[in-house]
């Protein structure tokens, strides 16, 4: 085993570990059966004394003790060393251990490590890992002297780095080692174990890793079963995705650009996304479920959902004998839900929304966008259900009187029945959901207009980037549970709340501020002294409020052209 940090480099966009925990907690599943039986009932390595299982809502998590034969914790990293040194025949990996670099600055460098099994390319000593060769991830602390919580967060951060630089795996398997206490954790594509020499003898599908992308000498590729389009057959991936996954629970979603074989130009778009089972898909090219969670998880028994407790005690307790994630966590009310991975191919390729180029531009793919998702509904009889900057492309070289944007992703939309109404599903990106959505109300056209508000504010405030800034208001629309999200959404959209957020324009926005005044209006009238949130579904009002966004996207682009 190496001693280096080779893998320090190629890192995903930086995360900070509010966002990580925002992005947990509450999704985390516990205690579980199973879990050992199902992921390592085949070796004859596993400790007898493992114990306990969970699962954290794309982390599945296992705890055991530390074989009374094993070191102090003072000790662990030496005897680690040694211990799958001597079991390397047969392996087919090896560990690297770094200081961990995450800890805060007042902490000496022996408070922590990383713990990682790579996959080498090449048995060369002098080829450099990178975050695409880990199949296994480690986080140890051997004085216990950070909190359960900060340790676990960055075992995650880890965990992101991987997905970020292999976003079609499965799974991932991880361990947190804290004191004398190992937890197993499996991330929705991992899992650990105690033995950790079982990691190098284990599978690419043990591991969590899909074999839906090969290799040739043309580059990565995936194989189309296409009946109806024959012609794409097989797909060349362009080396970096488009758009990948932004957290450890998700959706996932990964995009790459494609093209035919002998091709130059990248015509078509691939996605992955795990998306709810419960919904009916819809794709305009081609359409394949790949895996399941349901699946990949059978055999495990689970619970409820988990959030780290609330109170001061817990957050702040930094002492080596802790119990672990159940002694730090709580049960929620929400359950296991199954998603499928789902892999869809799209065309015309268009540019991420947060690329717009001017402003003029940004306010024609909002009236485009909103005319196609009105299409959608009138048209084809297809409710979206997901307005999100993610599923928003802005098209180049377009004609004159072309649409400027479209709306992609329609593997979340429903088809409409004539007169009935969707399921009471909370579908969506959780930033941009509306009110009624998140109060667990039939998703309806409205609410696909009042996500365009949300996704309109949100690009302007992030202004080519992709997250607000850390004193937005925008960044509380990810955090909490539906109940409190609808609570502040709703006092966002008031008139006060709402100027706070428009107190958030930098000035080259500010002349968009009566058009950000004039759709709240639009969507949100007072009833009462009240903002209503409600869906009057008659054909007189559903025509109004599509005509009432449009006509306020076209004043505001007129206004710019006179102004040229």
């Amino acid at each position: 085993m190496e001693n280096h940090t080779a893998v320090d480099h190629l890192l995903a966009p930086p995360v900070s570990d509010q966002d990580i925990l925002n992005n947990i907690d509450g999704r985390m599943h516990g205690p579980m059966n199973g879990f050992i039986k199902k992921h390592f009932g085949n070796f004859q390595y596993i400790h007898q004394n493992a114990f306990l299982e969970i699962q954290a809502g794309g982390k599945v998590s296992g705890r055991c003790a530390i074989p009374s034969a094993a070191p102090l914790p003072e000790n662990f990293l030496q005897w680690f060393s040694n211990y799958v040194s001597r079991e390397l025949d047969g392996a087919r990996g090896s560990w690297l251990v770094s200081s961990d670099n995450l800890a805060p600055k007042h902490e000496s460098d022996d408070d922590g490590a990383r713990l990682l099994l790579t996959m080498l390319v090449s048995p060369a000593s002098d080829v450099q890992a990178k975050w695409d060769h880990v199949q296994v991830i480690g986080q140890f602390n051997h004085r216990g002297c950070i909190s359960y919580q900060d340790g676990l967060l960055r075992l995650c951060r880890a965990a992101h780095q991987v997905f970020a630089s292999q976003p079609t795996r499965l799974f991932l398997h991880g361990f947190y080692i804290r004191g004398s206490l190992i937890e197993l954790w499996a991330f929705d594509l991992a899992y650990i174990v105690a033995t950790c020499s079982i990691y190098q003898r284990m599978t690419d599908q043990d591991l969590g890793k899909t074999n839906i992308i090969k290799t040739d000498k043309g580059g990565n590729y995936i194989i189309l079963d296409s009946v109806v389009m024959p012609s794409l057959g097989k797909l060349y991936l362009e080396s970096q995705p488009i758009a990948s996954r932004e957290g450890l629970v998700g959706t996932g979603t990964t995009c790459y650009r494609a093209k035919i074989p002998n091709s130059n130009r990248w015509d078509y778009v691939i996605k992955f996304k795990w998306r709810w089972a419960r919904d009916c898909a819809v794709s305009l090219d081609y359409y394949e479920e790949v895996e399941s969670r349901a699946n990949l998880r059978r055999g495990l028994r689970w619970g409820t959902q988990r959030r780290f407790a609330k109170t001061e005690e817990k957050r702040q307790e930094v002492t080596c004998n802790a119990n672990g994630l159940v002694e730090y966590t709580e049960e929620t009310d929400n359950f296991f839900q199954n998603c499928i991975l789902t892999c869809i191919v799209t065309s015309p390729v268009g540019r991420p929304l947060h690329t717009f180029q001017s402003l003029l531009e940004l306010l024609e793919v909002f009236r485009d966008t909103i005319k196609c998702h009105r299409s959608l509904c009138y048209d084809a009889k297809i409710l979206h259900q997901d307005i999100s900057p993610g599923n928003m492309i802005i098209l180049d070289g377009q004609e004159e009187g072309k649409p400027q944007g479209i709306l992609i992703d329609l593997d979340s939309a429903i088809k409409l029945a004539e007169g009935s109404e969707t399921e009471l599903d909370i579908t969506g990106t959780r930033p941009f959901m509306a009110i009624g959505v998140l109060k667990s109300e039939c998703h309806t056209y409205r609410h696909g207009l009042e996500s365009f508000l949300y996704v309109f504010l949100w690009a302007i405030i992030t202004n080519h980037t992709e997250d607000p800034p850390e004193t937005s208001r925008l960044r509380q629309w990810s955090n909490g549970d539906w109940d409190e999200l609808a609570v502040r959404k709703s006092l966002d959209m008031n008139q006060n709340g709402f100027q706070t957020i428009l107190r958030e324009f930098t000035p080259e926005f500010h002349s968009v501020k009566p058009l950000t005044k004039s759709l709240r209006q639009i969507l949100f009238p007072l009833r009462a002294s009240v903002i209503w949130t409600g869906t009057d579904s008659s054909p007189e009002a559903i025509n109004k409020l599509y005509d009432g966004m449009i006509y306020a996207f076209e004043e505001a682009i007129n206004s710019m052209d006179k102004r040229k």
